[in-house]
């Protein structure tokens, strides 16, 4: 028999969906950039990464984390440094003459489900999050997670739907201004920079 707090765990998905993060504002920046279907593709991705990090907490790969701290803090170190190479492509680089509508799919995904996979404290996030609101399971957890793991997900993909839209009308206002352009580009960079460099000073 399988007892759940859903009143409890739908309040807390939404508050951990909406706190600000790696993931939504790479979702942001990609559907202010390139369009609507570019941030949908990011969407895709960082819900992926979601997907096949509930399913390593749901396996106990941090008591793998816990067991080899240095393979811990070899992930989460590339991660920083993945995340810092983000910022400073933003802050750097002129933006890219857009290519084949595959390549343009298919970056935004990449970039969505390795910020999310290179992220190992998300495992151990997940494995303490899910079971907080299960009162009882006495078949196990793989049921229990298995009904949890869609109602997070479309909590997610509601927020980073609206994230896009909104996301996609700001861009068209600064449509026309490169300064504008330029400046919110080097904003983004420096946040993905500040995550990185905060990901990497944090300890386990």
């Amino acid at each position: 028999m399988v007892n759940i707090d859903w009143i409890g765990y739908s309040f807390a998905s939404v508050a951990v969906v909406l706190a600000p993060g790696p993931g939504s504002m790479l979702v942001a920046k990609t559907a202010a950039s390139a369009g609507s279907r570019a941030g949908r593709m990011a969407m895709l991705g960082i819900m992926t990464g979601d997907a096949c990090l509930i399913g390593l907490s749901l396996l106990g790969v941090s008591a793998l984390f816990h067991a080899h701290p240095a393979l811990f803090n070899f992930i989460r170190l590339i991660g920083a440094g993945y995340l810092i190479y983000l910022g400073l492509q933003s802050v750097f680089t002129r933006p890219e003459t857009r290519p084949d509508g595959r390549a343009e799919s298919a970056l935004p995904f990449r970039r969505a489900v390795s910020i999310t996979l290179l992220n190992p404290k998300a495992v151990f996030f997940f494995m303490a999050f899910f079971p907080a609101f299960i009162r009882s399971a006495e078949g196990g957890l793989v049921f229990p997670y298995t009904v949890m793991t869609p109602v997070f997900m479309a909590i997610s993909a509601t927020y980073l739907s609206f994230l896009i839209r909104a996301s996609s009308r700001v861009a068209l206002a600064f449509q026309e201004n490169k300064m504008l352009q330029s400046a919110a580009r080097k904003l983004c960079g420096c946040v993905f920079i500040g995550f990185g460099l905060k990901v990497a000073a944090s300890s386990k």
